[in-house]
């Protein structure tokens, strides 16, 4: 497994660690027992609630986060080119004999393609 899959993961069980708490300490804070006596019983639920306030906060965090892992994850791929290997092999030919890098005579390349397409060079 990858760094990036472990991370996701990771940030997915927190999730779904936090969403579960948040359901159990809601029902048990908020659940009010039947009086023994029916006499009025005032309950205050402030301190419960600034908690459970305080937990759905961390939720969402975990949440964004998790999403904005899923998008990066997304585009990790969008400035890489891949060769064919028929390619690949010619361009390191053409580096050898031209005693040039193999990566820098592809991005030479593929900027003289790219300003071709673009219209700014003609050649």
């Amino acid at each position: 497994m990858n760094k990036q899959r472990i991370a996701i993961l990771s940030l997915v069980g927190f999730v779904v660690y936090t969403g579960v708490y948040i359901f159990v300490y809601l029902w048990r804070s908020f659940r009010i027992d039947e009086p023994d006596n029916l006499q009025y019983v005032a309950v205050w639920h402030g301190d419960n609630f600034s908690r459970s306030i305080l937990v759905a906060v961390l939720f969402l965090i975990g949440l964004v986060v998790t999403l904005h892992l899923s998008q990066l994850r997304r585009q990790g791929n969008a400035g890489n080119i891949t060769l064919r290997s028929d390619i690949a092999e010619w361009l390191i030919l053409q580096a050898d004999e031209t005693n040039d890098d193999p990566s820098r005579l592809a991005d030479r390349i593929i900027g003289t393609h790219r300003s071709r397409i673009e219209g700014s060079r003609t050649i």
